[in-house]
């Protein structure tokens, strides 16, 4: 059985220590939504506004977010598996101490997001990754395809498990990958 919470607003801390399996909310305005200790299972938040929320030590799993704002939201301790963020915006956004496995990224927005000590296993990233920082994250079976790296920081003991296919990048990420011992094969500088 399906909920549907489409279009809901103001749900603010409302959702903390919830267990939503296969709920719809999809267009919902939830900016400002603090997920604490949540079970999210088979739920679709497609074209919400989940910007400036906090999710915190949440189970989250074969979830939509196509087209989600998520911009200025924070991740921390939460495992985040099968999900589709195609096209969402995770500008600002910081993820730390998660895990982000076999999810679907496809032409996601990536400016000033972070990662710090985030797993990533089955992922790979395309289009632009501006102002972003990877800082101690562990990559599994991680490529990067027809991406264009620009002022991206990589502070990590080894980039060896990352593949890069068809990316550019400016002079400054190109010398992080490249103290990272990242195969940079894959990779092209981008011309001043």
């Amino acid at each position: 059985m399906q909920e549907y919470f489409s279009g809901l607003k103001n749900l603010h801390e409302k959702f903390s220590f919830s267990n939503m399996q296969r709920c719809l909310f999809i267009g919902s305005e939830m900016s400002g939504l603090l997920l604490k200790s949540n079970n999210v299972g088979s739920c679709d938040f497609s074209s919400s506004d989940i910007s400036n929320s906090r999710i915190q030590t949440s189970n989250i799993v074969n979830s939509l977010f196509k087209s989600c704002s998520l911009r200025e939201t924070e991740f921390s301790s939460s495992h985040i598996k099968g999900c589709d963020f195609s096209e969402a915006d995770f500008t600002g956004a910081v993820l730390k101490s998660s895990a982000l496995l076999k999810n679907t990224m496809a032409d996601a927005v990536w400016h000033r997001t972070a990662f710090y000590a985030t797993q990533f296993t089955d992922i790979v990233f395309d289009g632009t990754l501006k102002e972003c920082a990877f800082e101690n994250c562990v990559f599994s079976r991680v490529t990067f395809q027809n991406a264009t790296l620009i002022n991206t920081f990589f502070k990590n003991k080894s980039l060896k498990r990352i593949q890069f296919i068809d990316c550019q990048a400016d002079k400054m990420t190109y010398s992080f990958l490249k103290n990272g011992k990242a195969d940079l094969s894959g990779i092209t500088l981008l011309t001043p």
